[in-house]
């Protein structure tokens, strides 16, 4: 438990001090127990702080909350990090509301900056569940974090996926860490702690009430490199999510549904105004690449099919760098005609990515 827990805690007991404020309070106050014995005055020079909040701050901390709250982690296996402390997740630092104090099971690594957002509808269908479950065993298998909500749903298939392929997973929960919601994912959560982090903002003991998920949300893309959405409904939360990830300035992916399927209209969308589509792994990779904090291993395509005539003559041509469909042309010794239609069967089985300007590279 950090050391200036108590602070936090009795600061966040005053109605309407939240995270911009307390920072604020830091600058003006290094050592944040000296905010108790000052002044309604001198509390008032620090941006954000109005005469009434400055009262409240030196007149109304809840110290029974306060005690409740140390009490529990005194007899549970929980912690709590601060926004102080060396431990706390680089990435979510960054974002501009970051949660104060992260109450949680289990225990942040180095290697989860290197993170991923899965997020969707609590009602997949077998297609969102097979392309969750195919997205993050690629993910995983990269050592990259699977970040999630622990839902039903996406999220849970996310996270029992991450967990499946050996890799670790962070839920973030709309209520109190020392509860679980949804109650069947009790041996889940138990098993998260073992592989990654179970946390959560809100204080122990607080119900999942509805108005607790969307504020979560910005810390699920907070933590993470990029969100992907799986079947979004135009009104689903993991909507937010993305738009959290988007004003963070991370990356924002969507899996492509049918445009009949409501459960997909939301992710859908997302595309159309510009979110990267993915149709593998290899969608969502290739843009963290650069961001990433840890180095990736090397990723092969295994080729195991055999190429034919013209496929094979092209395929032996290309790099691993971009080339031109009139230099792949030339070199192949075929009509340009001939060559598109090889490397179309190409891209097909998987072997070659078409960039922009007619622009070809090998990546198996």
């Amino acid at each position: 438990m950090s050391n200036n827990s108590r602070t936090l805690l009795r600061l966040l007991s005053v109605k309407g001090l939240a995270t911009r404020r307390i920072l604020s309070l830091h600058q003006s106050f290094p050592d944040l127990e000296d905010v108790f014995g000052t002044s309604v005055k001198r509390l008032t020079e620090v941006p954000g702080i109005d005469l009434g909040l400055a009262d409240r701050i030196l007149t109304e901390t809840d110290e029974k909350f306060v005690e409740t709250q140390l009490g529990i982690m005194a007899d549970g296996p929980y912690e709590l990090i601060s926004i102080f402390d060396s431990g706390y997740p680089p990435r979510l630092k960054k974002i501009y509301d970051p949660p104060i104090l992260l109450f949680l099971q289990g225990e942040f690594k180095d290697s989860d900056q290197d993170a991923v957002a899965i997020v969707g509808t609590r009602t997949p269908t077998a297609h969102g569940r097979d392309a969750a479950e195919n997205l993050v065993r690629g993910l995983v298998e990269q050592n990259i974090c699977i970040v999630s909500g622990f839902a039903r749903g996406i999220d849970t298939t996310a996270h029992r996926a991450a967990l499946k392929a050996g890799g670790r997973t962070i839920a973030v929960l709309g209520n109190g860490v020392d509860r679980v919601y949804p109650p069947e994912n009790r041996e889940l959560g138990k098993q998260i702690v073992q592989n990654g982090v179970y946390c959560s903002e809100f204080a122990f003991d607080t119900k999942p009430e509805a108005s607790n998920f969307p504020r979560r949300n910005r810390i699920i893309s907070g933590l993470s490199l990029g969100t992907v959405v799986i079947e979004a409904g135009e009104k689903s939360g993991a909507l937010l999510t993305a738009y959290f990830s988007l004003d963070q300035n991370r990356e924002v992916y969507a899996v492509p549904g049918r445009i009949t399927d409501m459960k997909s209209r939301g992710a859908n969308r997302l595309i159309q105004k510009g979110a990267k589509m993915v149709l593998d792994v290899e969608d969502v990779l290739s843009e963290i690449e650069a961001a990433r904090k840890f180095p990736t291993t090397i990723r092969q395509l295994k080729i195991d099919f055999e190429f034919d005539g013209d496929e094979k003559r092209v395929y032996d041509v290309l790099e691993y760098e971009p080339l031109h469909i009139d230099e792949i042309s030339a070199k192949a010794g075929k009509a340009s005609y001939e060559v598109l239609s090889a490397l179309l069967t190409l891209e097909l089985k998987g072997a070659v990515r078409q960039l922009a300007g007619k622009m070809f590279t090998k990546i198996g």
